[in-house]
């Protein structure tokens, strides 16, 4: 019996593999993109801490412009809140948390250029005006998790983009 369960065992693991499965987070950003520079994004910006954190984990690093390697340059950034639902009373029953923004990545001495890509996510959440304090949490916690979807997002094309 141990056999057979050490034999499909290492089975699943086989065809995973073979496959190209790879569990999130694993993985080595290309060598041009080793030293990058992030510009358009302050650095107390909840989004470049993200960034960062994604980015370390990928075997990268943020640094000055002068010993980068590439520049991964962010525009067009909007984010906010607004009304998805009212009820009859005319109190607001649904908000939408939104993040948008634009990114391309390019080599210091342009050996390189990524087409540049908009990204657009959002999530919507039930408002109960006599639960204010949740709803700050829960307004966070959105955004929290917007923000790793974005760095998520950005990570799979840097790790997948050809030179």
């Amino acid at each position: 019996m141990r056999r057979l369960t050490a034999l499909l065992t290492v089975l699943v693991v086989l065809l995973l593999a073979g496959c190209g499965f790879q569990l999130r987070g694993v993985g080595v950003l290309p060598a041009p993109l080793q030293q990058l520079q992030i510009t358009g994004l302050s650095s107390g910006d909840p989004l470049y801490r993200e960034l960062e954190r994604g980015l370390n984990a990928q075997g990268a690093t943020v640094v000055p412009g002068t010993q980068a390697s590439a520049v991964l340059r962010f525009r067009d950034f909007e984010s906010g809140r607004r009304v998805v639902s009212v009820g009859r009373d005319g109190r607001v029953n649904e908000y939408e948390l939104f993040l948008r923004f634009t990114y391309e990545v390019a080599g210091i001495n342009d050996e390189f250029e990524l087409e540049p890509v908009s990204l657009n996510l959002s999530r919507d959440y039930q408002f109960d005006a006599e639960q204010i304090l949740s709803r700050d949490v829960q307004e966070s916690t959105l955004q929290e998790a917007m923000r790793r979807d974005a760095v998520q997002l950005i990570m799979l094309r840097l790790r997948t983009a050809q030179f």
